[in-house]
C-alpha cells in the first residue's frame, strides 16, 4: 500500500475513534444500570426554569439550591432546566453532563 493511502487510512480510523468519544462523552443517554433515557424523559417532563448567575456549562457544579429532578428507574442522572432547555447532571458528582437537546 503507497504511503499516501495508508496515511489517510491511519487518519479516517484515527478520526473515526475521536468522533466516537466525543459522541459518547456528549450523550449519557443512559448508562449500564439506568432503565430510563433521562434526556427524552426530561423533554417530556420540562419544569421551572433554575436561577443560576451564569449559564451553566459542560462539567460546572450545580449547586445546592437547584432543584434537581430525578426520573424514575435513574439512580445516575437528573436534570433541570435552564432558559427552556434540559439540563442534565451526573448525580454522584453534581456536574453538567448535557445541555439541551
Amino acid at each position: 500500500m503507497p504511503a499516501k493511502t495508508t496515511r489517510l487510512a491511519i487518519a479516517a480510523i484515527f478520526g473515526a475513534a475521536i468522533f466516537g468519544l466525543q459522541l459518547a462523552m456528549l450523550v449519557p443517554a443512559s448508562a449500564a444500570n439506568e432503565k430510563v433515557n433521562v434526556l427524552q424523559y426530561a423533554l417530556a417532563h420540562p419544569t421551572d426554569n433554575a436561577r443560576l448567575p451564569t449559564p451553566p456549562a459542560l462539567g460546572d457544579s450545580v449547586p445546592a439550591s437547584v432543584k434537581l429532578q430525578r426520573p424514575e428507574g435513574s439512580s445516575t442522572f437528573a436534570y433541570f432546566y435552564f432558559r427552556g432547555q434540559p439540563v442534565i447532571v451526573d448525580m454522584k458528582t453534581r456536574s453538567v453532563v448535557r445541555i439541551g437537546e
